[in-house]
Formats: C-alpha cells, sequence, structure tokens
C-alpha cells in the first residue's frame, strides 16, 4: 500500500518521484519505463490502425464511385478465366488477368480520359509508375488504378483540372482478404444508374478496405516502432540531461549517478503517458508527439524545482 500511494503522488510530486528513483528496486523503475511507453503509443497506433482505406473517399469520390462503376460494368463482359483471385499451393492469393484488361473512362466534359484501369503482369511496375500510365493512356491528367498480381496502386486526381491528387495509396499483398470473384460481382443493377452506381460503390469501398488492409496493418505497426523508439530515446535523453544539469562541482545532487538519473525520468513517465492517452485521441494530429512534449516539460518542471543548485529542492540523503 505505502509503495502505491508513493506511487500515485509520483504522478504530480517530484520530490516522490525522485524518491521512487532513488528508494525503490531498480526493476520498478523499469517496469515503471515499459508499461508508459506502451500507452504513450496507444492513440498514434490504434488512429493508424483506424485508417482503412476508403477514408479518403469519406466526402466526396471525386469521380471515383462512377469511374469503378463502369469498370465493374466492363468486367461482366470478361471472361470467366480473366479478373479473379487464385490461392496457390502455399496459400498466397493473387490477381489472374492479363494485359489486354484495360478500361478507359472518357470524360466529355475535358474530352479526354479522365480515368483508367489497367492490369499489367509486371510486380515491379511500382518503380517505373508515372512512365507506364503515360505510355497507357497517352494523357498525365487522369486518375487509375493499376493492378498486379499482387498489388494495386491508386492515383485519383481532381476531376475538375485533371492535375491536383486528392487521393493516393498503395496496396500491397491487395488480395489476402479478397475472395475469387469478390470484385466481378461488384456491380449492383438498380432501379436506375443513379441506383446502381450508389450500390455498386457500397460494394467498391468494401473492397477497397480489403485492398488496403494489409498495407494499414504494415503502416499502423512501423509507425507503432519509429514511435516506440523516439519515446524511448527521449525517456533515455531525459535521464542523461538530469545527470549532466546535476554534475557542477557544488551541487548538492552531484551524488546522483546517471543510473539514479535514468530512473528519475523513469519515474517521471507515468504522468505524460497518461495524459497521453488521454488527449492523443482528442487532438488526433499530435497523437505521436504529446507525450515527448509532456514529457519534456514534466523532467524540466522537476530539475528546476527540485534540483536547484542551491540544495533548496529535493533533500538529497
Amino acid at each position: 500500500m505505502k509503495n502505491v500511494k508513493l506511487f500515485l503522488k509520483s504522478l504530480f510530486n517530484n520530490n516522490a518521484a525522485i524518491d521512487g528513483a532513488r528508494k525503490k528496486p531498480w526493476y520498478a523503475a523499469v517496469i515503471i519505463f515499459f508499461v508508459a511507453l506502451i500507452l504513450s503509443l496507444v492513440p498514434s497506433t490504434v488512429l493508424k490502425l483506424k485508417e482503412h482505406g476508403d477514408k479518403p473517399f469519406s466526402g466526396t469520390t471525386y469521380g471515383t464511385q462512377e469511374a469503378v462503376t463502369e469498370f465493374s460494368e466492363y468486367l461482366k463482359t470478361l471472361d470467366k478465366n480473366v479478373f479473379y483471385v487464385k490461392t496457390s499451393k502455399d496459400g498466397k492469393k493473387y490477381l489472374i488477368a492479363n494485359e489486354s484488361v484495360k478500361f478507359k473512362r472518357y470524360n466529355k466534359q475535358r474530352k479526354k480520359n479522365d480515368f483508367v484501369f489497367l492490369y499489367s503482369e509486371n510486380k515491379n511496375v511500382d518503380t517505373n509508375l508515372k512512365p507506364y500510365i503515360d505510355k497507357e493512356t497517352k494523357s498525365p491528367t487522369c486518375s487509375y488504378f493499376v493492378f498486379t498480381p499482387d498489388r494495386l496502386d491508386v492515383v485519383v486526381l481532381d476531376p475538375n483540372d485533371g492535375k491536383t491528387i486528392k487521393v493516393q495509396f498503395t496496396c500491397i499483398d491487395a488480395y489476402k482478404k479478397i475472395e475469387k470473384d469478390q470484385i466481378k460481382k461488384a456491380l449492383v443493377v438498380g432501379k436506375n444508374n443513379t441506383q446502381t452506381a450508389q450500390k455498386t460503390w457500397e460494394n467498391w469501398k468494401v473492397l477497397i478496405k480489403d485492398f488496403y488492409n494489409q498495407t494499414r496493418l504494415t503502416v499502423a505497426w512501423s509507425t507503432c516502432g519509429i514511435n516506440a523508439a523516439v519515446n524511448g530515446g527521449i525517456i533515455l535523453i531525459m535521464g542523461f540531461m538530469v545527470w549532466i544539469l546535476t554534475r557542477g562541482k557544488n551541487n548538492p545532487y552531484r551524488l546522483f549517478n546517471i543510473w539514479e538519473s535514468f530512473k528519475i525520468s523513469f519515474w517521471c513517465t507515468p504522468s505524460p503517458a497518461l495524459l497521453t492517452l488521454g488527449l492523443g485521441f482528442l487532438i488526433s494530429n499530435f497523437a505521436s508527439t504529446i507525450f515527448v512534449l509532456l514529457l519534456g516539460v514534466r523532467v524540466m518542471w522537476l530539475t528546476m524545482k527540485s534540483l536547484r543548485p542551491d540544495g533548496s529542492g529535493y533533500a538529497a540523503n
């Protein structure tokens, strides 16, 4: 109970944090370090995991709804052995099509192709995607879906000027969650063209989420790893700073060794981590930086309040 009270007090009391670092077992500081680090990563990781492929189309589709509807109608004209997902013996899924699968949507207003759907057997087409698109469409101002056996590249331009990129993403291992004829079955014929487009688009939004799923997971966990390295590094830097700031020849806190300084930083992390856990979801644009800022403030507050060179802060003994 005494230890719990000390921990709770250390959330806002600097002297309590120093006491915990100096007088409690080393493993307590290490446990606090890892728990706080994990908590600090929750908002940014969860927000990344929630970024599905259809998110960029939540406001407007920039003509994508109409384009995918016409493409779905085109897919219905293809042979049954073209444009379907096959599962290999090792369980990997890939798209079966051929280079002849090309659909171009003509924009009467702009008097040119404004949307193209292409298939390339070249898995490395992404390395020279733009020249490939320019060659296939003979136009640098069109949106496109480029399918390959294992990935999908999407770029959607502003339909008004044909230049401004509104949506752009790449789907790695794009067909992992796609069933054999799921793409061809996206077309839903309604009572009129508007209803057909709306219902077909609902199916395509599901497809886009499935296409992007592996990329979403990869990005989320990569971001988590990067943030973990950054946050962990900042915690150590703050500990090193505490040690540096107490190195004065006549500084009464010179008795703190570098390991104790690191532990002080570890004991300072819970309150910034808990605040990050709450604020990260409210201020989502800064979810990955809030912890760094708050920890910096906490440690600076501790050094100025409790580790003053005149020894009037923390009673070292």
